[in-house]
């Protein structure tokens, strides 16, 4: 009888204790925001590895890029120093091809105190390639300092060894090339 007593007490306890996480959980749920963003950014080509290949009458070029360089933004998670990690796979016969990559931008100095430390974002990219140097494309990543998803889109010029272009902004694509950070639910 005294063993029945233990278990039911412990089953309530437990009861208990998980109403009790689940409503702390709950209370720290972010609410839903979201912020309208936009970074413009140049970088030079600090290394770059290419090959070549036929198929069908066609030439590619695979090449794995790494671009160092700077993003201005007003917002802090997207400015600063940018490292750009891409790998291209034109067809130097069309123009055409497609790319995918990484974006790593961070802030020059903590300028959120108290908010995890210095502003940064990090994003995957992917995207298409046109007229041998234009990428389009779409960057999914998050933002730090404070916390918040990324997912925006892309377009950036390749020229000789420098690459430029924007995230989340109207050119060099019109209408709207937008960007947004967001985070939470209801």
């Amino acid at each position: 009888m005294i063993g029945m007593r233990r278990k039911k007490y412990l089953l309530w306890l437990a009861a208990v204790g998980l109403f009790v996480l689940v409503g702390v959980a709950a209370a720290t749920q972010p609410h839903p925001q979201t912020a309208d963003v936009s970074a413009a950014f140049t970088a030079d080509q600090v290394r770059s590895h290419s090959r070549t290949c036929t198929q069908d009458g066609n030439t590619f070029r695979i090449t794995n890029a790494v671009w160092r360089g700077t993003a201005t933004s007003a917002e802090p998670r997207l400015t600063g120093s940018l490292v750009i990690s891409t790998r291209t796979v034109l067809n130097e016969t069309t123009g055409d091809g497609w790319f995918s990559g990484t974006w790593r931008s961070k802030a020059p100095s903590p300028m959120n105190p108290g908010k995890g430390g210095r502003p940064h974002a990090n994003a995957r990219l992917s995207g298409v390639i046109d007229n041998a140097n234009h990428l389009d494309g779409l960057a999914t990543g998050q933002a730090w300092a404070p916390w918040a998803r990324l997912l925006g889109n892309m377009s950036a010029t390749v020229i000789g060894n420098a690459l430029s272009g924007e995230l989340g902004a109207n050119a060099p694509v019109a209408p709207d090339n937008s960007a947004l950070l967001y985070r939470g639910g209801c």
